[in-house]
């Protein structure tokens, strides 16, 4: 094997353009996202660190097949989703959300569960919005923790994602304004690509590396 051919072979324009997704990927394990140390509500840090490690022990978060199904560049390629495989993804992230946190689980709890999910794939908390639900009535909003994930983390060799560089993440939960309570809706994932690329920063109304909150006088449970 003579390894000066594949030296240059390396360092070719074509060859530069598919090494730089990998060291990329191989770069986004050595970022530091911020304090792990979250209180949540009425959960401590110490019970969000339990939880955490429990979310990381999931096999969602190994390479390969590091999101089992659940991200498309990493299984795809250059390929699109399916029509139905965001809906079925969001469904996924749910139950993930879900069976971490326990059956009759409070709202902190779901919460503290969603938020540790999204850290242990490496995603960043990055804004929070409170809007009107238009499907209810003015009684109602829903609330959307949003995370932003590199898409290149669950793609070493996607060169597409040079490009558009994030996907967001949604936690929603609805807010019933009358009796001040959340409850765990849905998760809502959105791929960059050619109908928009999302700027993390522009978007940012959290500090970085801080923990969700529900509005102090809204938490039930």
């Amino acid at each position: 094997m003579d390894t000066n051919k594949i030296a240059i072979g390396l360092l070719s324009p074509v060859g530069l353009l598919f090494a730089l997704p990998i060291l990329l990927w191989a770069f986004s394990f050595t970022e530091l996202f911020g304090q792990e140390k979250c209180s949540i509500g009425s959960i401590s840090d110490i019970e969000y660190q339990r939880i955490l490690s429990r979310a990381g022990a999931q096999g969602w978060t190994v390479w390969p097949g590091l999101s089992n199904g659940a991200f498309w560049p990493s299984d795809s390629g250059f390929r699109g989703p399916t029509a139905s495989f965001n809906s079925n993804l969001n469904d996924q992230l749910l139950s993930y959300v879900r069976e971490l946190a326990g059956s009759d689980a409070s709202i902190d709890r779901q919460l503290a569960s969603g938020h540790a999910v999204m850290r242990s794939m490496g995603a960043e908390y990055v804004q929070t919005q409170e809007v009107p639900d238009m499907r209810r009535d003015r009684a109602a909003s829903r609330v959307r923790f949003t995370y932003y994930l590199p898409q290149v983390r669950f793609a070493p060799a996607c060169v597409l994602c040079l490009i558009w560089w994030y996907t967001t993440i949604d936690l929603i939960f609805s807010h019933d304004l009358a009796t001040d309570r959340y409850e765990l809706q849905a998760v809502n994932v959105l791929h960059a690509g050619l109908k928009g690329s999302p700027d993390k920063e522009r978007a940012r109304n959290v500090p970085w590396g801080s923990c969700p909150e529900f509005r102090k006088s809204g938490r039930n449970g």
